[in-house]
Parts: structure tokens; sequence; C-alpha cells
């Protein structure tokens, strides 16, 4: 009988940590997928799954991501070889795609190259660490490799990438120095040519879509288009960025009119004494000198958020 107790004891305990030990191993599968950028204006790559985290470089509408892992709406990725963060709503996830992903190494001891993407299908031959593939595409966490004249699957965490996608665009290099205001921003001079492709669209009071704007709503949807989440009325963006004196504005910073610490009206500075905004209704969103009179009398203040 004690030992019937003892098994049952035994069983009962195995029961309780089979769920745990399995989400042990659930946790540390390879979460690896395929991505494609789709925003027009370009997407950061962040050091960190954080809106405010230093830009390692940008990457253009199209280009391919190997995606690493998900952090909240976040994506860890290998973006031509640089390891970062992309915000999840700028990318279109496969599980399964044809791909020229470049030439990759082995990156363990001995593995097989299979005839399909399972663990079941056949085993075409072993390669071993720092052989060479060419990858061709990716399953369900393999990639499809070819190896000479032989073309079969290795599980993607077994395969180090040594190349940027064939069809990816180099991206924008990003150097910024956060000590000199007037240092060129790729990422403000995007900001601006994203506004400027709103230009005539209706003014809509509350509005913050094309199909029609108010002055903070345009400002909040061109930033969310590059991956930034800012405040929604005038006054309240006045808490978003940095301030940047008159004569250091560039293009892409936020600029502001009104009185004291009320913001009434809101735009986007373009350059040359330029900025763009949802004017009013009989305008729309339109382009407007900094040096007319009305704008220049009730000029506010300016902010930097893409830096």
């Amino acid at each position: 009988m004690k030992r019937i107790l003892q098994f049952a004891f035994v069983l009962a305990l195995c029961l309780i940590l089979l769920p745990l030990l399995q989400q042990e191993v659930s946790a540390s599968e390879p979460k690896i997928a395929i991505g494609t950028v789709q925003s027009n204006d370009g997407l950061r790559l962040r050091e960190k799954p954080d809106k405010l985290s230093a830009t390692i470089t940008i990457a253009q509408g199209g280009d391919t991501v190997v995606i690493l892992d998900k952090v909240g709406d976040w994506y860890l990725v290998n973006y031509n070889l640089y390891i970062g963060y992309m915000h999840k709503n700028y990318l279109v996830v496969s599980d399964r795609m044809d791909v020229d992903l470049g030439e990759g190494a082995i990156d363990a001891e001995t593995v097989s190259l299979r005839g399909g993407p399972t663990t079941a299908s056949p085993e075409i031959y072993p390669l071993v660490k720092d052989e060479h593939v060419h990858i061709l595409g990716f399953a369900d966490g393999w990639y499809r490799v070819q190896q000479e004249e032989t073309i079969g699957f290795v599980r993607s965490e077994e395969i180090a990438l040594l190349e940027k996608p064939a069809e990816n665009t180099d991206g924008v290099a990003w150097v910024v120095d956060e000590n000199d205001p007037t240092a060129y921003s790729p990422a403000g001079e995007q900001i601006a040519a994203c506004a400027k492709q709103y230009l005539g669209c209706a003014y809509v009071y509350g509005g913050e879509s094309p199909s029609g704007f108010d002055c903070s709503g345009f400002v909040q949807y061109v930033y969310a288009q590059l991956g930034y989440s800012i405040n929604r009325t005038a006054t309240a963006q006045l808490a978003d960025g940095y301030n940047i004196p008159y004569d250091s504005m560039l293009p892409g910073d936020i600029i502001y009119f009104g009185y004291g610490s009320v913001a009434t009206h809101v735009g986007i500075y373009l350059g040359n004494g330029d900025f763009i905004h949802a004017q009013n209704p009989s305008t729309g969103v339109v382009i407007t000198s900094l040096f007319d009179d009305w704008y220049a009398s009730r000029f506010l203040c300016a902010h930097r958020i893409a830096s």
C-alpha cells in the first residue's frame, strides 16, 4: 500500500509539473518569421522597444527583416545584419515566404539538411559548423537553402546570416549629434516629406485621418506614420519632444502658435520659413510662410521629436 501511495504521489507531482515544463520548452522555441516593411516613409530600427530609444538605421518600404522575437508592440529583428526593434504596426509578418536572404553559415557543430521543413523529413546529408549555404526562403521556422547543387531545409536558429537580403535597400544611415540642435535629422526630413503627401486634404474639426484633419490631428497622424505616438490636442502636444530655438528649427519640427502656455494652432516645419498645417475649413492642408503676419505674431515655440 505504501508503494502505491508513493507512486500516486509521484504521478500527481508529474501531472502538476508537466504543464510548467511544457511552458518552459515553449518559451525557448524560436519565434523567427519574415517581416516586410509597409511604411512608404521608412521605418526606424531602434536600439530598444521604445519610441524614444535611439535609432540605429531606417528601413525603406518593401525591405525584408528577419523577426527574432516579439516584445509587446515591438519586434526584435535582424535588418541588413543590424539587430534592433521595429514597431509591429509597420510590418507585415509571414511564416512562409520565398525570399533571397543571401549567404548564411551553419552555426552548430552538425545539422541535418532535410528534404522538408520538419524534423520528420528525410535527411539529405549533414552540414558542419561554418559551412556556407544560400538562403532562398523561409517556412515555419526553417530556412530553405541551397548548398552547391542541392536544395533542402535547415532550422533557422542553426544558421547565422552573413548578408543583407538581396532585394533590400541599404536603409538610411543615421548620424545624430544630440548636443547640436542644428544637426541634420534624416527622420525630420522624412516627417516633412510624409506631411506633404497630405497637401490638399480637407479640414474637419476633430478630424485625424486623410478624409479630414484638424491642426493637431494632422500633426499626430503624420508622426504616427513614422512610429511616433504623440498627444492629440495642440496644447497637449506642447508636452511632446523638446524645445528648439527659432533659428535652429529643422524640417519635421512641430511649431506652435498661441499665447502663454496655451497652443491654439500647430503645424510641421518644412524649412526655408515654410510650414504645413491643417489650416481651416476653407483651405484644408496647406503650406504657409512663418513670416505671414498672423502666424508671425502668434508664434509660440518649436519642439523636436524626430531626433
